[in-house]
């Protein structure tokens, strides 16, 4: 299995390009990890491993009331 590569950005550099990560990691299937004061905060990432992780943990998906 090959590297996966991920980006790293800033939460509010994030957010001015927001569009752009999302299809990062839609359309390439890059992550970005979200960083906040210097930390991992989050991680944009393709929907389909997410998922996969969630199935892989045995997780039940609950929408949320909007």
């Amino acid at each position: 299995m090959s590297p996966r590569t991920e980006h790293r950005a800033k939460i509010a550099e994030a957010r001015n390009v927001l569009g752009e990560v999302i299809a990062r990691a839609r359309f390439a299937g890059e992550p970005t990890i979200l960083m906040n004061r210097g930390k991992e905060a989050a991680v944009i990432v393709p929907f389909d491993l997410y998922e996969r992780a969630m199935e892989a943990l045995g997780e039940e998906r609950v929408a949320a009331d909007a």
